[in-house]
Parts: C-alpha cells; sequence; structure tokens
C-alpha cells in the first residue's frame, strides 16, 4: 500500500486519534481501530487493511518522526517507487481533502515532478527548479516537490491545544486559497531559527516562493467588525495585539540576505467563514508604535489575506521558481 490508499486521510485520521497523541492513546486507538475493523469480528477487509498501514507508518518513533516531517497522508513520492520501502508504488500520489478544523490535516503535494524548466503537476504554470532536481544532494526530490513542510507542534509542557487548531486552520487557508494557484510556493510548518546571537523565537509558518520570504503569524477571534488603528485591533473598547512577527523577520532576513521577508497576520472568526471578521481600517496610530510597523499589510480576514501574500509572492522575480537550496536551510530549521 501507499498513503495514497488513505483516501485523502492522515494515517492519525484513519486511528481516530490526534496528531500529538502520546504513544499509549496511539496504541490504544489502533487497538480499537483494528478490533473494529477486523473481519474475524464483523469488520471490513479492505478497511482493516488501510488501519493496518496506517499504523505502520506511525506506530513506531522512527516511522512516525519520518510520517510527521512531511505530515502527508498523500505525500510527493518519486515516480515509481513506494515511499517507505522504495518498491513499485501501488498508485499516484493524490491530492487531500480539507478536514474539519479540530481533526489533522493533510498536504497538498504536486502529481508529478518535473526537471528544471519543464511542466509540473501541482497547480497551473510551470516550475523552475534550482538547482535541477537530479542534483539530490541539495534535497531529494519528494521534499523538492512537496508544497506543506511541518505540521503544528506542542511546545514545553503546557497544554497547546487551542493554538494547534489555530495554526492547523491556518495551514489550510493557505493550501486553499494560496498554494493552488502558487505551484512553486513551499509552505515550512514549525521553525526555530538562530543567526548569531539573534533568535526568531518559534515561527507558526514560512511561505518560500522564488526568493520571497513571508512569515505568517494568526490570530483567532469572536466574530464581530474590527478596526485596525496601525498597530492594534479594536471591537468596541476591547483591544487586541497581533502576534510580534518581528524577531522571526529579523533573523530570516539576517540568515537570508538575499531574500526580500514579509510579515502577515491572518485574522480568523469562529466559523471557517474566508469573509469573517471584517477588518476595518483607520490608521490613528504611528506603526513605529509597536512590531505592527513590520508587518507588509495589515491585519487581514481569510479572503484579503490570501490576496495580499499572493500579490508579495506573486510580483516577486522568480515566483515560479523553487530554489532548492533555500528550501533545504528552512527545512533544517524545523524543530
Amino acid at each position: 500500500m501507499s498513503p495514497a490508499d488513505l483516501g485523502g486521510r492522515s494515517a492519525y485520521e484513519v486511528l481516530g486519534v490526534s496528531f500529538d497523541a502520546d504513544s499509549t492513546a496511539l496504541k490504544a486507538a489502533w487497538r480499537r481501530a483494528a478490533r473494529r475493523t477486523h473481519p474475524d469480528y464483523g469488520g471490513d477487509a479492505a478497511e482493516f487493511r488501510i488501519v493496518s498501514y496506517a499504523w505502520e507508518l506511525v506506530g513506531d518513533p522512527a516511522s512516525r518522526r519520518d510520517y510527521d516531517r512531511g505530515f502527508s497522508a498523500t505525500g510527493a513520492q518519486r515516480p515509481g517507487t513506494n515511499a517507505r520501502s522504495g518498491g513499485p508504488a501501488s498508485g499516484p500520489s493524490a491530492r487531500s481533502t480539507t478536514p474539519p478544523a479540530d481533526r489533522p490535516f493533510t498536504t497538498r503535494s504536486s502529481t508529478r515532478a518535473g526537471r528544471a524548466g519543464s511542466g509540473n503537476g501541482t497547480g497551473s504554470g510551470t516550475i523552475t527548479y534550482v538547482p535541477p532536481l537530479d542534483e539530490e544532494m541539495v534535497l531529494d526530490l519528494a521534499r523538492s516537490s512537496q508544497q506543506i513542510h511541518g505540521a503544528p507542534r506542542k511546545r514545553g509542557i503546557l497544554p497547546a491545544g487551542h493554538r494547534l487548531v489555530r495554526e492547523a486552520r491556518a495551514i489550510r487557508t493557505v493550501q486553499t486559497h494560496v498554494l493552488p494557484s502558487m505551484p512553486a510556493a513551499r509552505l515550512v510548518n514549525g521553525l526555530h531559527l538562530t543567526f548569531g546571537r539573534l533568535s526568531s523565537g518559534a515561527i507558526d509558518h514560512v511561505l518560500l516562493c522564488g526568493d520571497r520570504l513571508a512569515v505568517i503569524g494568526s490570530l483567532q477571534v469572536p466574530d464581530g467588525v474590527y478596526r485596525w488603528d496601525g498597530a492594534e485591533l479594536w471591537k468596541g473598547d476591547r483591544r487586541l495585539s497581533p502576534p510580534s512577527l518581528a524577531p522571526a523577520m529579523v533573523a530570516l532576513q539576517r540568515a537570508f540576505p538575499d531574500c526580500t521577508v514579509g510579515g502577515f497576520v491572518l485574522v480568523m472568526g469562529s466559523e471557517d467563514n474566508p469573509h469573517a471578521p471584517v477588518i476595518q481600517l483607520d490608521r490613528t496610530r504611528s506603526v513605529l508604535d509597536s512590531d505592527a510597523g513590520f508587518l507588509t499589510d495589515p491585519p487581514a480576514n481569510p479572503l484579503q489575506f490570501s490576496r495580499d501574500l499572493k500579490m508579495f509572492l506573486g510580483t516577486g522575480p522568480r515566483s515560479a521558481t523553487v530554489d532548492r537550496r533555500l528550501l533545504a536551510r528552512l527545512l533544517g530549521a524545523l524543530y
């Protein structure tokens, strides 16, 4: 079997457990799923094989680390090979479906990996790989052609359920509204970068496209109408400060001096409505008053955020190029 045989689900979804579950919870979920689907207990043999394969992907720590690195239920593979064994593939990789907000997500990957200057099956248009894909010493073909890398991860010992759901929603927004029209874009989630004495802190998301890097933060707010004064969001007399992207942007700009670094904040309402919340611009404060001065555009709802992000990335001179050296360095900063 291959990840494509999971039917667009992640291994965690097949087992019925969250992606941050510990090994005990994961094993218990596997046993329940195996008993439910086993033919001897009235289950479906095909579904039992899928459950068994999902457990093979994440059942032991080493396999789970490899799987989580791409966090892909339908990850890109070398043509004609199975992602785990290197043997014959059972079918082409498939695009993922969009799961509910509290479920693990799956990555969108290319349907075929092209050489430099050739057409690529991800979205429309032509992708140029620099250096060419046959130079695998830089980065292997599968990760070079995969559009989403990494996943929201727990930090420290404190509960992080709300943050993980928020980050997963942000990933789905980029996956749904940005990546299909930008086939050369690569989204990397969960980074920590150190450059000299500079530390980026934890970076939720970075989107690489050519020589442009977009640092993405997110904020989940109650529905309603908000006012952006140039530094903070207001709903009536309630004040909401956007996440500070300054440390991450400064560290990335120092580490990647030949890139143009931008900062964007996605503001999401309680529902998956790309038009909400409504944010009115009323810049009564100087951007020098806060770290908001680092932002390329004001915080925005999913629809406007996606437009701003595509404008920033798409107007770059290398928007159809995947720089594999830059991507490899970002992947090396995954925590």
